[in-house]
């Protein structure tokens, strides 16, 4: 049985033992669900995480770290196995360079998440005629996606026109967005302020 029903019946099973503290039963529990799921990056970062709870520990921090380098492979555009590499390279390994790489690979998976989330939501307010809420994600994402590709230097084939932007006083801002939401940031300012200066 590997359909979505079981996997979630067997992912309600794990929970429950593990807010019980049983965690060699539900290691045991997300070992058996790695058989029928190999590739679920989630469930590497579990039995990673319940290795290191056991009292008597059945496995060596090597495959720790080898799960939780499979579940960045496996899911590559999470920041959640990053970041949990990036803890175990910290605390365990005491590998400061690998692990500032590894969390910074996070956050970057984090920030992308975030913006995209945030230019989904400006554009469903705009539809509900929400236009301030809608300005108030369309900033936090213009400010993420500048800290995001500050460090790109020279020109970039996804890298929209500048961006004039003047404040409540009348002064005026330049921002040069770039990355793959420049354009999509582009798109919804026209829709927010259709007299701005391109």
């Amino acid at each position: 049985m590997t359909n979505m029903r079981s996997f979630k019946q067997r992912l309600a099973k794990i929970f429950r033992h593990w807010e019980d503290r049983q965690y060699d039963l539900t290691l045991d529990e997300v070992e058996q669900s790695l058989r029928c799921w190999p590739g679920n990056a989630r469930l590497h970062l579990m039995w990673a995480s319940l290795v290191q709870l056991q009292e008597r520990p059945t496995h060596t921090l090597a495959e720790v770290k080898k799960a939780l380098q499979q579940a960045v492979e496996f899911d590559w555009n999470s920041p959640s196995g990053a970041i949990e590499l990036g803890h175990f390279l910290d605390a365990v390994e005491d590998a400061t360079r690998a692990a500032t790489k590894a969390f910074s690979e996070g956050i970057i998976s984090a920030r992308r998440l975030l913006i995209d989330g945030l230019l989904g939501q400006a554009r469903a307010l705009l539809q509900l005629k929400k236009r301030e809420e809608a300005i108030k994600c369309l900033v936090e994402s213009l400010y993420l996606a500048n800290v995001d590709y500050s460090f790109v230097s020279g020109k970039s084939a996804d890298k929209a026109p500048d961006i004039l932007l003047r404040d409540p006083i009348g002064r005026i801002q330049a921002i040069q967005l770039k990355g793959p939401f420049a354009m999509k940031i582009e798109d919804l300012l026209k829709e927010v302020l259709p007299g701005r200066s391109a």
